[in-house]
Formats: structure tokens, C-alpha cells, sequence
């Protein structure tokens, strides 16, 4: 009898663990791996966020590097237009004509040398870039003209009568790289332009595409 009671009793700390116990354990690991889940996808949005962040912001360094170096000596701006669903912009500079053109989110430059009318292979500047809402990227101001005059009141920055002395490019673009949205809108002057000189017709002019 001993022997059987002895045999059938439990050993101290050989009980296990309960249905209830489990399911607690498992509901307090599955709290932890929600938070720490959720972390880790958050630390992954914010470095996504932070590289498209730079990626944009080098795409709009890129175009205005380029750009200043180009149109602050242009003698000579086309007035911007629209061909189906391109933008372009032609200028001339001392060893020829330039040609900017937006075309599906990426802007292009391209060159030629007069007598020639067709522009050489266009070389890209900058990508994920799109119109701004008024669907103009390309604007030109020339001397004598009065951009601010229909300013709201009260806003900061050139008076309303002012008028350039030299032509000026405005470039309104907005890059787009994930979630991240950056605008651009930035005035280049043309110095080598001026009153006498922005109305003279000129053969770069030819370069722009009809269709």
C-alpha cells in the first residue's frame, strides 16, 4: 500500500503548466512582438523617408547647379511653350543654343551649334520631377515686364512695379521620390540680356519642335 502511494504521488516541481497559464504567456508575447513590430517598422519608414529626403533634394541641387552656370549667361530666351505634353525653353549662350525640355517627370538639356535647327541628344539633369499646378515649370520675365504686379496685398519680397533690367527664368518643378515631396522654385537672370537686345530675333529659336 506504501508502495502504491509512493508510486502515485507527484514529485515536487513536475506539475507543468496550465491551460490558463499558456494562453497568458502567449497573450504578453504577443504585446511584446506587436511594440517591437512596430518599431522596427517605424525605424523602416523614417530611413526610407530620410534617403527619399536626400534623393529629391539632390535631384533639385543637381538641376540648379547646372542651371545657374547656363542661363546666367544666356544671351538670348525663347519664350516658353508646350508641345503636346513636354515643356521646353530655348536660350542661347556664346558657343550655341541650349534647349530645356520636361518630359515625363525628367528634365533634359540638350545643345546645338547654328546654322544646324535640330538639337543634339538631350543630356538628363535631374528625374522625378513633375509641373507644378499650374502645369507652367517654365516661366519667362523680360525687361520692362511687371511679374509681382498682380501680387496679393501684403505679400513680402519684390514690390509690384518692380521690373527686371535683364531677362529672367523662373523654374517652378516639385520632386517626388516615395512620400516625400519637395518643391523648387528658383529665378535665374540671364545678365548678358538686356531692353535693346531680348527682342531680336534669333535662330535658336528654331530648334523647338512643332509637334
Amino acid at each position: 500500500m506504501r508502495a502504491r502511494l509512493r508510486h502515485g504521488a507527484r514529485r515536487a516541481g513536475d506539475e507543468g503548466y496550465s491551460l490558463i497559464e499558456l494562453m497568458v504567456a502567449m497573450g504578453i508575447m504577443s504585446i511584446v512582438m506587436a511594440v517591437v513590430f512596430g518599431a522596427i517598422m517605424q525605424i523602416y519608414s523614417a530611413t526610407n523617408e530620410a534617403e527619399g529626403t536626400s534623393y529629391a533634394r539632390d535631384q533639385l541641387d543637381n538641376a540648379f547647379r547646372r542651371l545657374d552656370k547656363e542661363l546666367r549667361y544666356a544671351t538670348w530666351v525663347n519664350t516658353p511653350g508646350q508641345v503636346g505634353d513636354r515643356w521646353y525653353l530655348e536660350y542661347a549662350v556664346a558657343d550655341g543654343c541650349r534647349q530645356l525640355r520636361l518630359a515625363n517627370g525628367v528634365l533634359s538639356l540638350a545643345s546645338w551649334t547654328p546654322p544646324a535647327t535640330t538639337p543634339g541628344p538631350p543630356a538628363t539633369i535631374a528625374g522625378e520631377l513633375a509641373a507644378p499646378a499650374d502645369n507652367k515649370p517654365f516661366k519667362l520675365y523680360n525687361p520692362g515686364d511687371q511679374p509681382y504686379a498682380t501680387a496679393s496685398p501684403g505679400t513680402g519680397g519684390m514690390g509690384k512695379l518692380y521690373a527686371p533690367e535683364y531677362s529672367q527664368i523662373r523654374l517652378q518643378l516639385t520632386a517626388t521620390v516615395g512620400k516625400v515631396t519637395l518643391p523648387f522654385d528658383t529665378v535665374f537672370t540671364a545678365q548678358n540680356t538686356s531692353r535693346n537686345t531680348y527682342q531680336r530675333p534669333n535662330d535658336c529659336s528654331k530648334g523647338r519642335p512643332s509637334t
